[in-house]
């Protein structure tokens, strides 16, 4: 598995994520009002809550499936290094250290394991996934 297959899968999820932001972010603005930016406390509440959308959405497939979409489309999956699917402590600590440590958990991907600094602290790995559909 290559690092740009990892990071056209971050790209990918982060475009999704843009479109999930820009819905959640609609009743927040209407409840808010215009130029609720300017104020420094209603501003950090925004930027929790988008967090804190990003953690479901993320946490989420996670769980499920340890696909998130751009996982998906390039045939990878996010498991604990025993192999099975992540616990909701295994992806609360990813997500936990994920954020923490952007963007210097991302120097990984230029080591031979090519392996994310949050993933080796939470005792996570991205797979590639066999397609078994293929003829």
């Amino acid at each position: 598995m290559t690092s740009f297959k990892i990071i056209f899968a971050l790209f990918y999820d982060l475009i999704l994520l843009c479109a999930v932001w820009f819905v959640a972010a609609i009743p927040f603005v209407i409840w808010q009002g215009e130029g609720f930016e300017k104020d420094p406390i209603r501003l950090l509440g925004f930027q929790l809550y988008l967090l804190t959308i990003t953690y479901f959405y993320l946490t989420y497939f996670w769980t499920q499936s340890g696909q998130t979409p751009g996982l998906r489309t390039w045939k990878m999956q996010l498991v604990r290094t025993d192999g099975y699917l992540l616990t909701r402590h295994n992806a609360n600590l990813r997500f936990l250290l994920t954020v923490f440590l952007w963007p210097i958990g991302w120097i990984g991907l230029f080591t031979p394991q090519k392996q994310l600094v949050q993933d080796r602290l939470s005792h996570t790995k991205i797979i590639a996934v066999l397609d078994i559909n293929a003829d």
